[in-house]
């Protein structure tokens, strides 16, 4: 088979996903920020109390203070959720309009 395309062309996609879904990448992103049992705690617990302290995260998950900061990286990085410094202190809540985007891609 002969590859007609100029440098920097994509290839077509097989099934057009690119043109008929352009949302994909957007849910991936969403979708690889709750693969993991941490992150799924930590918005189950901001769920139940609606605002946690950065402080309080650790008596629901089984691992190190740091290990929750990167936890909370990544949920910040998809705006699952925001946070909000206060003194020392950040405090964090879940952001419904990010939440509602991702119940729109769920199919």
């Amino acid at each position: 088979m002969r590859n007609d395309l100029r440098a920097g062309e994509k290839a077509p996609s097989c099934c057009g996903t690119e043109r008929r879904y352009p949302d994909l990448a957007e849910g991936a992103s969403l979708f690889r920020a709750l693969a993991d049992e941490t992150r799924l705690s930590i918005l189950r617990q901001l769920r139940e109390q609606g605002e946690v302290c950065a402080c309080d995260f650790l008596a629901c998950c089984a691992v190190a203070q740091p290990t929750v900061s990167h936890h909370l990286k990544v949920l910040r990085e998809a705006g699952l959720v925001a946070a909000e410094k206060r003194g020392l202190w950040v405090h964090y809540k879940l952001n419904p309009a990010r939440l509602e985007r991702l119940r729109e891609l769920l199919p």
